[in-house]
């Protein structure tokens, strides 16, 4: 039986098309039937006898039935192709919703990270930046490659503002413009020598993954509560070390001067390289923004990572890495033939945001507003949980870790917010060795919730978690 759903949006002659053909290749529909005549289709499910023609010459192209005159179309595949055999175990519709997401019909807050309200964005000035863009002159290039490095006037305006905000020293031409943190890194991937790298252990999984499937060796390198322990590293043989110095993931911490400088030491000392992920820079409430490792690079052993993905929108898909100088001639061997993989006009426009100063203005009202949410948080937990609860990450960027001192089960917390409409997160993505994993510890950020919001939330997990 064919089912036609007229709301799903999907062409008819392919919901037609696709269901035939699948029960021809379960060999529901054996070689030698004559499928439905065209009219009596059509007249059966409701449509016309073109759509009907379409999807059965659609099958005929690609061998499924063949055409006889005064019988009509006849089934050809015997049904037996190896090649599409798991096709049974596959359901006609497929969800584009993630795996990993959780699905929930009564999610009532979320401690999610990284995604933004619709407000957040600035769409009335982007959209009249882009009108800019598209009636200048240099629309022209919308029709053309771009550069693989990316646009040279968003590097330019990139080196600038970087060098204002970071302290970051570099030039135009070590700038490679990407479409998110994972491609930067899996560029970076390639470049590196020697197949093994040292990371951040808790750290960011997706560079974990990254690295993973480019069949590098990972090294985990402690980062506890105080700060990363270096310990290890002198011993270790490793093409680069991954860190996110200036608010470390997840922890929070700022690695201090001392340590900075004994990192530095380290990649001279070995030939190596540092990677420095400065993934949320802007947002820093206690104090004014910590310079950037790379601004006391005096040997050119910082591979530099930012990105727009919190300041902005992580759909833009734009991100940037600053390479030191003596890798750009094996960058560009080995990516010579590449086009950079973000669309011209964004790279326009955001270059126009720059140099307008409308991304300052942007960075400046997101820092006000998520400040006055983070100072919301603080407020509420001390409030609600007093010494029951330790807060890892105050001062900066966009969540928090919640350790529970009386040794609660994160999981089991987990478990009751979920079953009352309150999402928050597990830790245990960051850790590598899941078993070293701390037991007591929750991953909740705040980008997604508002100050009211926040206020009434955490009460309703005082009363979940001590009732």
């Amino acid at each position: 039986m064919i089912y036609i759903d007229k709301e799903s949006g999907r062409p008819l002659y392919e919901q037609i098309y696709t269901q035939i053909q699948r029960d021809i290749i379960l060999g529901n529909i054996p070689q030698g039937t004559i499928l439905p005549g065209i009219r009596t289709l059509s007249k059966t499910l409701g449509v016309a006898r073109n759509t009907v023609e379409k999807a059965y010459t659609q099958l005929a192209v690609e061998g499924y039935t063949y055409s006889q005159k005064g019988a009509g179309f006849i089934v050809e595949c015997t049904g037996k192709m190896n090649v599409v055999k798991q096709l049974e175990n596959l359901p006609l519709v497929v969800s584009d919703k993630p795996s990993h997401e959780k699905i929930s019909v009564n999610l009532l807050y979320d401690f999610q990270y990284g995604n933004f309200s619709d407000q957040c964005f600035p769409k009335v000035t982007w959209r009249k930046r882009m009108l800019e863009v598209l009636s200048s002159p240099y629309s022209i290039h919308m029709a053309q490659y771009s550069n693989r490095q990316g646009n040279f006037s968003l590097r330019n305006e990139l080196r600038q503002y970087l060098h204002q905000t970071r302290g970051v020293f570099c030039t135009e031409d070590q700038i490679i413009i990407g479409s998110g943190l994972h491609y930067s890194l899996d560029i970076l991937s390639k470049l590196l020598g020697n197949k093994s790298i040292a990371m951040e252990e808790p750290g960011y999984y997706g560079a974990r993954e990254v690295f993973h499937n480019n069949g590098l060796r990972i090294y985990p390198i402690p980062s506890l509560k105080e700060g990363l322990d270096f310990t290890q590293l002198s011993e270790l043989d490793v093409s680069a070390v991954y860190v996110t110095p200036s608010h470390q993931f997840p922890y929070g911490t700022v690695l201090p001067i001392s340590k900075r400088q004994e990192l530095l030491e380290w990649a001279v000392e070995k030939n190596t390289y540092i990677v420095e992920d400065d993934y949320d820079s802007e947002y820093r409430y206690d104090a004014n923004p910590v310079p950037s490792l790379q601004s006391i690079d005096c040997n050119d052993r910082v591979i530099y990572l930012g990105t727009f993905s919190k300041s902005l929108s992580p759909s833009l898909r734009v991100n940037y890495m600053v390479l030191p100088r003596h890798l750009l001639p094996t960058y560009h061997k080995m990516f010579s033939t590449y086009s950079s993989p973000v669309a011209w006009l964004t790279q326009e426009v955001l270059a126009v945001f720059l140099h307008s100063g409308d991304y300052a203005r942007h960075v400046r009202r997101m820092c006000a507003t998520f400040r006055k949410r983070h100072d919301t948080f603080l407020q509420e937990m001390s409030s609600q949980f007093g010494e029951k609860i330790a807060i890892y990450g105050k001062g900066a960027g966009l969540h928090f870790l919640l350790e529970f001192l009386d040794g609660s089960n994160a999981d089991t917390c987990i478990q009751k917010a979920e079953e009352a409409g309150i999402r928050i997160y597990s830790i245990k993505p960051f850790w590598s060795n899941q078993e070293a994993c701390p037991q007591n510890i929750l991953f909740a950020g705040y980008s997604l919730l508002d100050e009211h919001q926040i206020r009434e939330v955490l009460p309703l997990l005082k009363q979940i978690w001590y009732p």
